[in-house]
C-alpha cells in the first residue's frame, strides 16, 4: 500500500470514530511525518460549539505528543460527498509544522479528489516557510 492510500485509510477510519452528534458531519485526518510515522485525528464536537476540535488539530497533537515535529503530508477526509478544506485556524496549525512543499490531500467518500501545497492553502501565514 502506498503512502497516499494508507493516509486515506487511516483518515477514513479516524472519521468513523468522530464525535459529531450535533452536525453529523464526520471528519478524519491523517499525517505522515518526515520521520515516516503516521498520526490520526478526528473531529470532536461539544455542545458549546467553540469548544470542539478539528480532525487536523487532533492529528497534529498526536504527532507532537509522540515526539515528531514535521508534517510531510496530510490527508483530510470528510465522510460525505462534500470536499472540505482546513479551516483558517487549522491552516495556521498546519503551517506551524509544515514547509511550503508539504502536501495536503483532500478526500471524501469517492477517494482523494485534490491536493495542495501548504503554501497554496495559506500563502501569507504568520510563519514564513
Amino acid at each position: 500500500m502506498n503512502n497516499i492510500d494508507k493516509l486515506f485509510k487511516l483518515a477514513q477510519e479516524a472519521a468513523s470514530n468522530a464525535y459529531a452528534p450535533y452536525s453529523n458531519f464526520k471528519v478524519g485526518s491523517a499525517i505522515l511525518s518526515h520521520s515516516g510515522h503516521f498520526y490520526v485525528g478526528c473531529n470532536v464536537e461539544n455542545i458549546a460549539y467553540p469548544n470542539g476540535s478539528c480532525a487536523e488539530a487532533g492529528a497534529i497533537a498526536s504527532m507532537i505528543a509522540n515526539g515528531d515535529k514535521q508534517i510531510k503530508s496530510l490527508l483530510i477526509y470528510a465522510d460525505s460527498q462534500t470536499l472540505i478544506t482546513p479551516c483558517g485556524a487549522c491552516r495556521q496549525r498546519i503551517s506551524e509544522f509544515a514547509n511550503k512543499d508539504t502536501i495536503i490531500y483532500l478526500a471524501n467518500s469517492k477517494g482523494v479528489q485534490k491536493k495542495y501545497t501548504a503554501n497554496e492553502l495559506l500563502p501569507n501565514n504568520f510563519k514564513e516557510f
